[in-house]
């Protein structure tokens, strides 16, 4: 056999040899526990990063062979990643290859303002950053949105990937308007007539949000607001009043305050107020969309958490002496 053939042979099987040892290597990551029990992978991050922050120790030379033989773990997605008890740095690579990351979650309720819902996320612990306020106003704000009340609609949000409270916020307002464009456009003629625009449809979603939780009230009470308003009869309705009150505002609601004059005093004002009172969710622009008319013009509160309606002022005031005064 030619020395130079034998030289070969020599060469292959020496590659083949270390290709056995890199192999045989490689698997005893499979039982290296990973140094970390949390990695965040920011957008932009390499394979070779993720795997020196799993496994400090590795030289750029071995997690190079690591990557000739594993070519599909050089994908890595970007989120914020927990590692079970007994984890490997292999089986971490390929769970960071997947992308199953840690799923962030949270939910806006209804009828919160948007002051309680700023407290609620610089209180969540997995959003970045500080929110960006101009005069104590949000200033992602839609042009022509001239206050951030009732701006975001009221939803439960998702994120795997670092985000920060701006990024939220700026998701749950294009959510808003995204829902309110919709609902105007497929509001019923009535509420056209008596509405003037998609903002006013928010502001008396917001009171009837604020004025039941049972959702299938809804219909019913806008249909009231929209009877009273398309008959030009004041709204009169206390969640306005206590909004105008703010601080003001310790939970008893008395009758120099239904006599004060705010912007938001329905007893006083004509019409609607001039902004929001609380952030919605569908089911209130639903809700005012396409309300239930019935001809009823008043409501009162049952004490069951639902309400009594009627037509008529003599039967109202019948309902509240039995409901409200037990008399």
């Amino acid at each position: 056999m030619p020395a130079l053939v034998r030289l070969g042979l020599l060469c292959l099987a020496a590659i083949s040899c270390l290709v056995v040892v890199g192999r045989v290597w490689v698997e005893s990551l499979r039982s290296e526990p990973v140094a970390i029990e949390m990695l965040s992978v920011p957008a932009g991050s390499t394979a070779s990063d993720v795997l020196k922050a799993l496994y400090p120790t590795l030289s750029a030379r071995e997690r190079s062979l690591v990557f000739s033989l594993y070519p599909e773990l050089t994908h890595v997605q970007q989120g914020k990643y927990a590692f079970a008890a007994g984890a490997t740095v292999l089986s971490a690579m390929e769970q960071i290859h997947r992308g199953d990351a840690i799923v962030e979650r949270i939910t806006i309720p209804e009828g919160i303002t948007a002051s309680e819902l700023f407290a609620r996320l610089a209180s969540h612990g997995a959003l970045d950053g500080e929110l960006t306020l101009s005069d104590g106003i949000w200033a992602g704000l839609t042009k022509n949105w001239a206050s951030h009340e009732g701006a975001f609609l009221a939803e439960t949000y998702f994120w795997q990937q670092d985000l920060s409270q701006d990024a939220l916020l700026n998701q749950a307002h294009q959510a808003l308007i995204e829902s309110l464009e919709l609902a105007w456009m497929h509001a019923d003629p009535v509420v056209k007539s008596v509405l003037k625009s998609p903002y006013e449809l928010l502001i008396l979603a917001s009171i009837v949000e604020k004025e039941t939780a049972l959702a299938v009230e809804r219909p019913r009470i806008a249909g009231v607001f929209i009877e009273r308003l398309k008959r030009k009869m004041r709204l009169q309705t206390d969640p306005t009043v206590i909004y105008g009150l703010g601080d003001r505002f310790d939970g008893n609601l008395t009758r120099q305050h239904l006599r004060e004059k705010t912007p938001y005093n329905t007893y006083r004002i004509d019409g609607l107020p001039p902004t929001p009172i609380a952030l919605v969710g569908p089911d209130a622009l639903g809700a005012v969309a396409h309300p239930e008319i019935t001809g009823e013009l008043y409501f009162v509160a049952d004490g069951n958490g639902g309400h009594v309606f009627s037509r008529t002022l003599e039967a109202h005031n019948a309902n509240v002496r039995k409901y409200q005064l037990k008399r």
